[in-house]
């Protein structure tokens, strides 16, 4: 492995003992040299005994904050450090999940073929499917995709980036190219995935894998996707919040109460700071903007949103949408 450039693998953990043990022990069987950048936030139970005994089985640099920081603002601390310590190549991981043992070989070898027709210099982020898992390590699904209804592929789409996304940062493999370009993320960024994935998409590339390389672990405690966050259609419905909504008329419209427009915002206005972006894609990043202010008749902005691709697709999910966007009251001031 000699010729292998080190991958600095960034973890942020927090109170993340009860299953640390297993995520180290699958980042331990990679095969592909690493360094392991561990920022703690502020845990308060033995997850820094627990990491500190594996300082024989993997290299790491252990970070331990002051005070809780929140897990985008560790992230993007991190993935500083990593960069500042001179990595080229940086992959992200949850404290709770499991990985296959070929992740990062796997994911490094699409990189560097993928470096070697783009150049070096171009933002390159690898990424991939999950398996879910729960907190006894039984399967939940085979597909987290196929779970939540994702389309993304890897074939290039701002639209569906923007939107629906799909890119989880617990799978991100990425170039060096990539991290100097989104740093510093924007102020009010509500998860780091959604912004390198957007970057990826806009000035760089975005390889996903065609297997499954994590076992995503849900369970009530997590900090993106607890056992009651990821329901939803039926399971949603009846857990009695979407009755009273339906009553009142209180929708809550797709992206609209994240930091999206932040996010786009900041592509818009910082243009110094960034590669030209085409005219295709500024008018998607308009479009999208709009319909995040929710600037304009609400039919112009349902059929452009549509036409523009943003949301998933299903004729059960397009009623939902359409029927939501047309008489929410949530946001009438």
């Amino acid at each position: 492995m000699h010729n292998q450039a080190t991958v600095a693998v960034v973890m942020c953990t927090y109170n993340g003992a009860q299953h640390l043990h297993a995520q180290l022990d699958s980042i331990a069987a990679q095969q592909w040299p690493l360094e392991l950048y561990i920022f703690d936030d502020a845990s308060t139970d033995n997850t820094i005994s627990l990491v500190e005994s594996y300082a024989q089985n993997l290299n790491i640099k252990l970070h331990q904050n002051h005070e809780n920081l929140g897990y985008v603002a560790n992230f993007e601390a991190a993935i500083s450090k990593a960069i500042e310590d001179g990595h080229a190549y940086i992959a992200l991981s949850d404290q709770d999940d499991v990985w296959n043992s070929a992740r990062i070989a796997t994911g490094m070898k699409r990189l560097l073929e993928t470096e070697a027709t783009k150049g070096k210099q171009s933002p390159v982020l690898v990424h991939s499917d999950l398996t879910m898992i729960d907190a006894s390590n039984e399967l939940v699904h085979p597909s987290f995709f196929v779970y939540r209804g994702y389309t993304i592929s890897n074939k290039r789409s701002v639209a569906t980036v923007l939107g629906q996304n799909g890119v989880m940062g617990n799978t991100i493999l990425m170039n060096s190219a990539l991290a100097k370009l989104a740093l510093p993320f924007p102020a009010q960024l509500h998860v780091h995935d959604y912004w390198l994935a957007v970057i990826a998409e806009l000035f760089g590339h975005r390889v996903l894998l065609d297997q499954a390389m994590v076992s995503y672990r849900i369970h009530q405690s997590n900090a993106s996707n607890s056992n009651d966050s990821i329901k939803f259609g039926v399971k949603k419905i009846l857990s009695g919040k979407s009755v009273q909504g339906f009553i009142s008329r209180d929708y809550r419209l797709p992206f609209k109460e994240d930091t999206r427009l932040d996010a786009i915002n900041t592509l818009i206005n910082e243009t110094d700071r960034f590669p030209a972006i085409s005219s295709d894609n500024a008018q998607l990043l308009s479009t999208f903007q709009r319909y995040l202010e929710l600037s304009g008749s609400r039919i112009s902005l349902l059929v452009a949103m549509l036409k523009g691709g943003f949301f998933k697709k299903g004729v059960a999910h397009r009623m939902r949408l359409v029927y939501s966007l047309l008489t929410t009251k949530r946001y009438d001031t």
